[in-house]
């Protein structure tokens, strides 16, 4: 009976001192840049932490407010557009695969184009895909991947051949 209180007592302080391990590392992670949930739960597990640890460390964090997929969508949206000249379409999928909700990308997309002119985003991507040769289909299917929606592609395609 008292070994298994000491073996119960031992796994409580082994789990205790992983938790506290992941914590530490989880803290480090934040304080380089801001994180997403899934994102940071994948660098965790990776370093050999146990799901059920990483799982209650990510929820304290939550808590605290020191975890926030909406921020972290938000931050990477604004960074993303230095350089980057995509649409709705396409932002959304890329919060996707960083493991971001759909309901939490739509709300950081729509604030994004609430700051940023969706249709002058798309102008500037065509006059970039003009200056790298690309006309008519192949303009076009550049857009589209770049996630403008047809009518706004075309609309900004007709005001540009206008000017």
């Amino acid at each position: 009976m008292q070994e298994d209180l000491d073996q119960t007592q031992t796994e409580t302080q082994a789990s205790a001192a992983e938790a506290s391990a992941a914590a530490q590392k989880a803290l480090a992670l934040l304080a380089r840049c801001e994180q997403c949930r899934s994102g940071l739960e994948r660098k965790l597990l990776q370093k050999g932490y146990s799901k059920d640890t990483v799982e209650g460390v990510l929820d304290a964090l939550e808590e605290r407010g020191l975890l926030d997929d909406l921020r972290f969508a938000r931050a990477w949206l604004n960074s993303r557009r230095i350089g980057h000249f995509e649409g709705r379409t396409r932002l959304l999928s890329e919060l996707a695969a960083r493991g971001i909700g759909k309901e939490t990308a739509k709300k950081a997309v729509d604030v994004f184009f609430e700051e940023f002119d969706e249709e002058e985003i798309c102008a500037r991507a065509v006059k970039k895909f003009l200056s790298q040769g690309k006309s008519g289909e192949k303009l076009m299917a550049a857009m589209i991947r770049a996630g403008f929606s047809y009518k706004m592609a075309a609309n900004v395609l007709r005001e540009i051949s206008d000017d």
